[in-house]
């Protein structure tokens, strides 16, 4: 008798053990997009700190009370009414690249590219900047058509849009700077001949201002910044964009780290019936084969003669970590030389450099200039 129970509960052992497999979506990891009301959305230069600009994305749920009002043209003003009002429900905020990336044909590439903005010409250009390969053209995404002190909308340019983020059919919060690369490569003539002429004589070029990342976030001030001229500006209609290299690790920081900005704190994300976990973009490399290399028709900001220095701190600590973030916001992780660094700003001007480097070694960390 024990002989056969003990029998029946092995069988029903090697039963549960033979029928569990776990279930693995074949493309767990693929976000999708989804179309919006390009109505509903904005894009901003916010400005901070001495001539600095970091972009923020409001979003209208429609219906609801309006979270912002315009003014003006070339460039638009903006007065961002969510700051008057607790605008939970009717509106939503990304201010960093937790909260926006840029997406071309359907891929990904916020792991790949940095959104920032620059001067230029008299006005502000919305760029992605690569992150870690300096040869890469970088790719324009909007402009202010113009400048003046205060928020400033940026217009997309042709061929770009706001679309969200979906997985699994779920559409979060995440917004997508969507890019069509057939529609942008039909108008970038136009774009290059109206923005981004040719200079032939680097006299006439107007200088180029430095975008730096800080965490000062005092009333906007026009005072005068370190600048470089750009001894030329060229476009090019044949470089073409990789694809997303590896993911780096997302869970370098342990600690919370402090709120920075000016806005009210950001609204908790709706309840959702479903406990699962989104994951982080995963790259394609393994799917390559059928992915399309993207010519960069989009226009560039690059010139032969422009030396670019990036500023690297080596973090031991979540309390390094922390700290840099604290006084560069926009800081980012990354890797040199196959040791993990955070690199703090990309600047044109030496001197711009050596200031953010001593900024860094006066508060105790060990950065380092990279030409």
């Amino acid at each position: 008798m024990k002989l056969t129970l003990l029998s029946k509960t092995a069988a029903i052992i090697a039963f549960c053990f033979i029928g569990f497999t776990p279930y693995i979506p074949s493309n767990a990891s693929t976000f999708e997009q989804q179309e919006v009301n390009q109505d509903d959305l904005i894009a901003i230069a916010r400005p901070y700190g001495d001539n600095k600009y970091d972009l923020l994305v409001i979003h209208q749920i429609p219906g609801q009370q309006k979270c912002w009002s315009e003014s003006g043209t070339n460039p638009v003003l903006v007065n961002p009414l969510l700051l008057d009002f607790d605008f939970t429900g009717s509106c939503e905020r990304s201010t960093d690249s937790n909260g926006y990336s840029i997406r071309i044909d359907g891929q990904d590439y916020g792991l790949d590219y940095l959104l920032r903005i620059i001067e230029h010409d008299g006005e502000l250009i919305l760029v992605g900047t690569h992150r870690d390969d300096l040869n890469q053209s970088e790719i324009i995404v909007g402009r202010s058509n113009g400048i003046a002190n205060g928020f400033i909308r940026l217009e997309l340019n042709p061929g770009w849009r706001f679309t969200k983020r979906t997985y699994n059919g779920r559409v979060l919060s995440h917004i997508y700077l969507t890019g069509n690369s057939s529609a942008i490569e039909e108008r970038s003539p136009l774009m290059a001949t109206n923005s981004f002429r040719t200079r032939q004589n680097a006299q006439d070029s107007k200088p180029i201002r430095e975008m730096t990342f800080t965490a000062d976030n005092q009333p906007d001030s026009r005072a005068s910044a370190a600048l470089k001229p750009l001894s030329s500006v060229s476009v090019s209609l044949t470089t073409t964009l990789s694809p997303p290299s590896q993911p780096r690790s997302l869970s370098t920081i342990t600690e919370p780290l402090p709120n920075f900005s000016d806005l009210p704190p950001l609204a908790p994300p709706p309840q959702n019936n479903s406990n699962s976990i989104v994951p982080p973009p995963q790259s394609s490399t393994n799917t390559n084969s059928g992915r399309k290399r993207l010519p960069d028709v989009v226009g560039s900001l690059s010139s032969i003669s422009l030396e670019r220095y990036r500023v690297i701190v080596a973090t031991n600590t979540n309390y390094q970590k922390v700290k840099v973030r604290s006084l560069y916001p926009e800081a980012f992780p990354t890797s040199h030389n196959g040791k993990s660094v955070w690199q703090v700003g990309l600047f044109n001007d030496r001197d711009n450099a050596e200031e953010v480097h001593r900024t860094l070694e006066n508060a105790g960390l060990k950065s380092t200039i990279i030409p």
